[in-house]
Parts: C-alpha cells; structure tokens; sequence
C-alpha cells in the first residue's frame, strides 16, 4: 500500500504538521531555484540568516488544516524533508496506524508545551516551541520566580524533555531504526 498519492502529501503528514508548526523547526533554509520573492508572495516570512543564506521562519503560515496551502510552489527544503517516522513507515518497518499513534502521542506533547506556555504567560504562537521555551527560560532565571511559576516552569521542563525524546526517536532525520 502506497504511503504518497499521488501528487499530494501522504495521510501521515497530513495529521501531523510538526516540521511545519515550529516543533521540529524553527526555520527552514531557502534552496537554489526557490524563488524569494514568490514565496514572500505566498506569505511565507523570508530573512537572511547569520550566514546571509535566505531562509523562512516557522511555525509556516501557509500550513492550514494540516495541508500545505503553497504545497505546488512550496521551498526546496519543504519538498526534500521526510522525518524519520514516514521513512520507516514507508520501508515497512512500522505500520501506517502505528505512525499515525506516534503523531498523535507528539501533538499531545506539543500541546502540553503550549498549554504551559500559556499558563506562563507566553502567547507568541507565532514563534517556533524551543524559542519560546529558551525565552521563557531567560525571563524567569532574571528575576524572582513565585512558587507557582517555578512548579509550572518544573512541568514545562518535563514536557519539553518528553517532546524532545519523542521527535529525536520518532522524527529528527538520520538511520532509520
């Protein structure tokens, strides 16, 4: 059973979204032949990163629903990604509904992240998790913490590890295990 239709991203990356929500990326780097100026068109936000690299942030605005609203003009990064999940479904390793538990078990995680988050006081979603996470971070160690904040901080803590140690197994590109 085909994982991909044909000309169209797989169920798998349809119910998940987290290379393009600002979980597993924070940004994504322009390839040669992606056109800037077209895709600044389609509302994707283009900088230079610290190498002069072009390069568009995350969480991607043109993810909607879970699918692509750019997926025909979509950067070369987007087009060569697969994690690590979709390869060992597509090699047989694991099942489709096997993969499908393991999005969900993330999405969980990562909502977990953004419910402490918000419990925080951090309602950037327009930022990718770890930046939001690392600012929040600096912001509580430059000042006095309330125990409340310190026992929502130790939770926020455990979650990040959690989605971390799922998206390195599950996810982040490498061998497939």
């Amino acid at each position: 059973m085909p994982i991909v239709k044909s000309g169209g991203p797989s169920e798998l990356c349809t119910s998940c979204g987290l290379c393009c929500n600002g979980v597993i990326f924070a940004r994504g780097s322009l390839r040669s032949g992606d056109d800037p100026s077209r895709l600044r068109e389609l509302g994707l936000r283009i900088r230079a990163g610290a190498n002069g690299a072009a390069r568009f942030a995350q969480p991607c605005p043109a993810l909607c629903d879970g699918l692509c609203r750019i997926y025909e003009e979509r950067p070369g990064h987007c087009r060569e990604f697969e994690c690590v999940l979709l390869k060992r479904v597509a090699a047989g390793r694991i099942s489709a509904a096997a993969g499908l538990r393991t999005i969900r078990n993330a999405l969980q995680c990562a909502n977990r992240v953004t419910d402490l988050l918000r419990e925080l006081g951090d309602r950037d979603e327009g930022s990718p998790l770890a930046l939001r996470f690392r600012r929040l971070n600096q912001r509580l160690a430059s000042g006095a913490v309330g125990r409340r904040e310190a026992e929502l901080f130790g939770r926020l803590t455990v979650a990040v590890h959690e989605l971390n140690m799922l998206l390195a197994k599950s996810f982040y590109p490498g061998q497939i295990g």
